[in-house]
Order: structure tokens, then C-alpha cells, then sequence
């Protein structure tokens, strides 16, 4: 969550410099930033066998979708990031090891987050599937009498 909201921070002041990529590089990470909020509420409010209904299932649902997008926008900003280290590289004509590691900051941030949108994407699947498994196995009142 740091990390997004830095990078949208980041973003937010590039946007007078390179306009509507910018604005929407922002808008990713803060939707990257509320998604993991949402993961959070739901593991707080729901676990473990709280079904996940109504308004959060939707919220739900269109963010855990966005996730790919999310995912999506990241690997283009990566490939992005590796082309300009290339260029970094080119341009100085000396080995990556040699060179300064603030060169490389950014796109190390890239790929730690991409990480992260992995971990998150994986522990709401694993989240919602063990609510359901949970709730299913819930046994009422009356289902108790008929046993």
C-alpha cells in the first residue's frame, strides 16, 4: 500500500510535465492502493465465515477484475522501465554493475510491485474461496435437528 501511494504521489507531480499518462498512471495506483484497503476490510469484517454479500460483493468483484488491468498497466511501465535502463546502459557504455544503483530505483519500485499486485490478486482469490468454503460448511439450527 506504501508503495502504490508513493508511486501515485510520484505521478500526481509529474502530471504537469507529461499530462494525461501521468493522470493516468495515478489513477492505477490509487485504485491499486484501494484494492488492497478492500482486502483488508474484507479480512477484518468477513473471516472466517462471514459470506462476502451485497455492495462489498460488487466493489469486490469490478476491483478483483481491474486487478488484471492493474497488472497489465504495471508490466507496460516495466517494460518501459527496462527499456530506458537499456538505454542507460547504452549510453554509458559501461556494465550495469558499475553503474549507480538511483538509476535503477525506479524500476526496482516497478517490479516490487508488481510482486505485491501478484500477492494481493492471489490472497483475495484464496480469501474469497475460503469464506465460501467456510459458509458452505456452516451449519444452521435446523439443519442440526435433521443430523
Amino acid at each position: 500500500m506504501i508503495i502504490a501511494s508513493v508511486y501515485a504521489i510520484m505521478a500526481l507531480i509529474n502530471v504537469a510535465i507529461y499530462g494525461f499518462w501521468a493522470l493516468l498512471i495515478v489513477l492505477v495506483f490509487v485504485l491499486i492502493f484501494l484494492l488492497a484497503v478492500l482486502g483488508i476490510n474484507i479480512l477484518n469484517d468477513n473471516y472466517p465465515n462471514t459470506p462476502v454479500t451485497g455492495r462489498q460483493k460488487t466493489r469486490f468483484n469490478r476491483l478483483f477484475l481491474l486487478n488484471f488491468l492493474f497488472l497489465f498497466v504495471l508490466f507496460c511501465i516495466l517494460f518501459i522501465e527496462i527499456r530506458a535502463a537499456k538505454l542507460i546502459i547504452g549510453i554509458s557504455h559501461k556494465p550495469v554493475l558499475e553503474l549507480s544503483y538511483e538509476l535503477f530505483i525506479n524500476l526496482i519500485g516497478i517490479i516490487v510491485t508488481l510482486v505485491f499486485q501478484f500477492i494481493i490478486l492471489y490472497g483475495l482469490y484464496s480469501l474469497r474461496n475460503e469464506l465460501y468454503l467456510n459458509f458452505m460448511k456452516k451449519q444452521f439450527e435446523f439443519e442440526k435437528d435433521q443430523a
